[in-house]
């Protein structure tokens, strides 16, 4: 029996694998340049997740599938892609946050007592005890488990969008 989608697995870890640590090292370059929180260096985070997903959906399609790949073929390898990403980012941020650098949790409840402080929809005596909420989440163990998830749910939404330029059917023959 023929393998519909052969290596997809091991492709998968690899490109994940590769997009992961390109994002750690990216986190660990803000984390030195003092720029860990700023947002529009965190948008770029996305960047390169999204020409990652690209890149390893395109390189399957022209390496293991004789250059053709369907929608869905081109969505299934994205999202198992983001999925190896985020097992290796959100370790490592959970890493960071909890062991390297637990300060970085004081400065994250800053901002986020800052932006509900600023919010129109949270009452005024709700605010502490979401910062109370959000100081346990961040370093608990769920965080891990719940991180991938939400990396695969990004995955999934990119690769809605790169799936449609990478799909490429063979020419039928007259």
């Amino acid at each position: 029996m023929e393998e519909k989608n052969p290596g997809l697995f091991k492709h998968a870890m690899t490109y994940g694998a590769i997009i992961g640590l390109i994002l750690v090292a990216y986190i660990v370059v803000l984390y030195i340049t003092g720029l860990t929180f700023n947002k529009a260096f965190g948008f770029l985070q996305y960047a390169i997740l999204i020409a990652g997903l690209y890149i390893g959906t395109k390189v399957y399609r022209d390496k293991n599938l004789q250059g053709f790949i369907t929608y869905g073929q081109a969505l299934g390898i994205g999202v198992l892609i983001s999925v190896f990403v985020g097992i290796i980012s959100v370790f490592f941020n959970y890493i960071l946050l909890r062991y390297i650098d637990p300060e970085l949790i004081e400065k994250q409840m800053a901002i986020i007592e800052e932006t509900l402080q600023n919010s129109r929809f949270i009452p005024e005596d709700q605010i502490e005890l979401a910062i109370e909420r959000s100081r346990k989440n961040v370093t608990a163990w769920w965080t891990l488990p719940v991180g991938v998830i939400t990396f695969a749910f990004f995955g999934f939404i990119i690769s809605l969008i790169t799936s449609a330029l990478i799909k490429k059917s063979p020419n039928p023959v007259a």
